[in-house]
């Protein structure tokens, strides 16, 4: 969830330099990386990637991951079903393709 509202924060606020000031660890890199993606206009932002897949999530979403997959640049979107089952889907950032569903672990 920490991520997520992380995420979100940072992606609706106006960005600007220095948001990041800890530094050093996988999720600050990976959050470096979203901010200097969405500067550059290079991935789509958040909140159209969850408009596109809401058919699928609904408004259940629960975690969201962005990942840097060599070539593909993706969301890792956690949602809860219905019935209440934990899924995933993957988006790769820059077209909002669906890459994958899946039942998570």
């Amino acid at each position: 969830m920490r991520i997520l509202l992380t995420l979100v924060l940072l992606l609706l606020a106006p960005l600007n330099g220095g948001v990041l000031a800890d530094g050093g660890n996988d999720e600050s890199d990976e959050l470096s990386t979203l901010l200097e993606a969405r500067r550059e206009g290079t991935i789509l932002p958040l909140y159209a990637i969850l408009s596109s897949v809401s058919d699928i999530t609904g408004d259940n979403v629960v975690d969201i991951e962005f990942e840097n997959e060599g070539d593909v640049v993706r969301y890792g979107i956690y949602y809860l079903t219905p019935e209440g089952l934990r899924r995933e889907i993957y988006v790769n950032a820059q077209t909002g393709e669906i890459l994958e569903l899946r039942t998570a672990d």
